[in-house]
């Protein structure tokens, strides 16, 4: 049973206790800042309460159905969080807050027809062209149903590096929680692999939005990626988003210094392994842990990550750690 559908299950019970100690009148607004208060302290699962105790209350509330639409497509419900935060604009939510919201999640599930028809869109001019293009040219995910590839922890890199083809080209790649999406180095502006996007005369190359026609991962292929640049240091010539890798549903083993990703993504529902829960947003991955949130590299997350076998479940948000190890 996905975590969402146990919350509105169990939200009932907490939705009574909170009606009765909520003010009546104009206490939408103090709620949603009691729960992002919650949030900002690692209380997810409070504030998770409180979201759905206002959509409960009031199903036409812009702010409270925005507000849950996002927190659910963090914890990997995309279509839902979607969905909800379309729901918003419906009901009287403003365009452009409801827009920057909605772009992100756009991007995740690879609806591009709805990216580039987005009303009062952030998208810059470049961004626009990309999407209008990855509209008509969708990714794909091609290989085999399941397939290994090396990758190589060190102190440096918690989360890894990883050989990453660039259509007949290869570049060292390090895995990124903190970053989503694919970065490459402004060396590769100009590759024959790249499709891009830029305002006449552009010269920033971070301006620049661009697609990757094929990035490869072990014999996993990707067609149809947007990349950006960036000027990254001499020794890296790539940043792979953990959130790129996410969507493989990858399993991690350090030990042997192999991934395990899965063309489809999929986990099944009954999958063995202690559930720790994640948040993805645009600053990246995040767990859940003893309520607070902390990003998934960093280095108390990856005294447990790093020396153990380990799997990324986005779709229910969460990392299944095997037990018994």
């Amino acid at each position: 049973m996905r975590p969402w559908i146990r919350s509105v299950r169990r939200v009932a019970v907490l939705a009574i206790v909170l009606s009765a100690a909520a003010p009546r009148a104009g206490s939408a607004q103090a709620l949603l800042a009691r729960a992002d208060s919650l949030m900002n302290a690692g209380r997810v699962f409070a504030a998770e309460s409180i979201f759905y105790y206002m959509v409960r209350r009031d199903p036409r509330n812009p702010a409270a159905r925005l507000a849950l639409g996002k927190y659910l497509a963090a914890r990997g419900a995309l279509k839902v969080g979607a969905v909800l935060m379309e729901e918003a604009r419906y009901f009287g939510g403003d365009p452009g807050t409801v827009a920057d919201a909605l772009v992100p999640v756009y991007e995740q599930l690879g609806d591009y027809a709805a990216l580039a028809a987005l009303p009062k869109s952030p998208l810059d001019y470049a961004q626009r062209r990309r999407a209008e293009w990855l509209r008509d040219h969708p990714p794909a995910v091609t290989g085999p149903d399941s397939a290994l590839a090396a990758y190589a922890v060190n102190d440096t890199h918690l989360l890894g590096e990883v050989t990453l083809g660039v259509g007949a080209d290869s570049v060292r790649a390090v895995i990124e929680g903190r970053v989503t999406g694919v970065v490459l180095d402004t060396s590769w502006i100009r590759h024959e692999d790249l499709v891009r996007f830029a305002s006449r005369g552009e010269r920033d190359p971070r301006k620049v939005a661009a697609v990757a026609r094929e990035l490869r991962v072990g014999e996993i292929v990707l067609t149809n990626v947007p990349v950006r640049f960036e000027v990254l240091r001499s020794s890296v010539g790539a940043i792979l988003g953990l959130d790129v890798l996410g969507r493989l549903a990858p399993t991690f083993r350090p030990g042997v210094g192999e991934m395990l990703l899965r063309r489809d993504g999929q986990l099944a529902e009954d999958a063995p392994g202690f559930r720790i829960p994640t948040l993805a947003t645009e600053a990246g991955v995040f767990v859940v842990k003893t309520q607070t949130i902390f990003p998934v590299g960093h280095p108390d997350i990856q005294q447990v990550l790093r020396h153990r076998e380990w799997t990324l479940n986005p779709e229910r948000g969460e990392i299944l750690v095997p037990t018994g190890e």
